[in-house]
């Protein structure tokens, strides 16, 4: 996606924050990441290995993506938002989009990457979507499909575009 120096990106669902740290090193000293995840155990971990790396631009926040505002990010401050493995786990995928949609600045780059649905490996198949409902889905909450990107033998991902003004206020 082509982070640049000064970069400000969400990882919601940061897990173990391997993402948020490369994200980090990709904005570098200038830029900021913000780590959101649920789980007290998966921002514990994510703070031990930027430190370990001597990471200093990762903020770490607890939150239910599912409800809007929950980030605590501004509207539209974002230049990334990245959904690593989150929306397998959700029954409220609708929820997670716009909130990543607020954050999101007009133009910026949406980075989903996500369970196959047919791979062997992972977890329970009823979770998971395959890549034209996944995108259906995204694309239904304002966001232009771009390309698709490499995400190993069990993974796919993609990226879109932030489109249009979403007034997720009056829903």
């Amino acid at each position: 996606i082509n982070l640049k120096s000064g970069a400000q990106v969400a990882d919601f669902g940061c897990g173990t924050g391997d993402f948020a740290l490369a994200a980090a090193k990709a904005a570098g000293a200038d830029g900021q990441v913000s780590a959101i995840d649920i789980q007290d155990s998966a921002l514990s971990s994510a703070r031990s290995k930027a430190r370990m790396a001597g990471v200093l631009n990762i903020q770490l926040i607890k939150a239910n993506l599912e409800v809007y505002k929950s980030s605590g990010l501004p509207n539209e401050s974002q230049d990334a938002v990245l959904l690593t493995n989150i929306l397998f786990q959700t029954e409220n995928k609708a929820g997670i989009l716009k909130e990543s949609f607020r954050v999101l600045r007009q133009g910026g780059a949406l980075v989903f990457v996500d369970w196959l649905k047919e791979a062997d490996f992972g977890p329970a198949r009823g979770w998971r979507l395959n890549e034209n409902e996944i995108k259906a889905l995204i694309e239904k909450e304002g966001y232009i499909f771009q390309k698709k990107i490499e995400a190993g033998a069990f993974h796919f991902g993609m990226v879109f575009r932030k489109s249009k003004v979403y007034k997720v206020e009056s829903l």
